[in-house]
């Protein structure tokens, strides 16, 4: 299965999940079954580093460092991944937008609608500085999806 994290400039939440699943893939021993990956819809130019925020708390919460080059969404991305994840409402319309509308196979989701605390948008840690609240969420979101996955009932 391939997962796409994605947010507006692929610096601060997407990398944030994308740095969290890694690490609860590898530890869970699916390595060779969940592959991930994140971009953003716009915003900064491509390889901008992880925002030092997103960076701190992956590195205080699970222990290492995660940090990866930004990039945009690519054309090709809707047909190389299986699970797509916008993290706020602006992100889903994007996304497809992007798509032309069509996602047959009902890819493209929020990404909330994993936390078992309940949908919405991910807040963008950008402009609130709450990096742990955003954290809290997303290691949330993300174990109800290696969850799912091992019991068979996603996608």
């Amino acid at each position: 299965m391939r997962i796409l994290f994605v947010c507006l400039g692929n610096i601060c939440r997407s990398p944030l999940a994308h740095g969290v699943m890694q690490s609860l893939v590898k530890e869970a021993g699916l390595g060779e079954k969940i592959e991930v990956d994140s971009c953003g819809m716009f915003g900064h130019p491509q390889n901008t580093p992880t925002h030092p925020g997103s960076q701190d708390i992956i590195r205080k919460r699970r222990g290492k460092a995660f940090s990866k080059p930004s990039r945009h969404w690519r054309k090709t991305d809707y047909d190389q991944f299986d699970l797509i994840l916008a993290m706020d409402q602006e992100n889903y319309v994007d996304i497809m937008d992007a798509i032309k509308g069509k996602d047959p196979n009902g890819k493209v989701r929020m990404f909330r609608s994993f936390d078992p605390e309940g949908p919405g948008d991910v807040p963008d840690p950008y402009y609130s500085g709450n990096f742990a609240e955003v954290y809290d969420i997303i290691e949330r979101a993300c174990k109800n999806i290696i969850s799912l996955y091992c019991d068979g009932t996603l996608l």
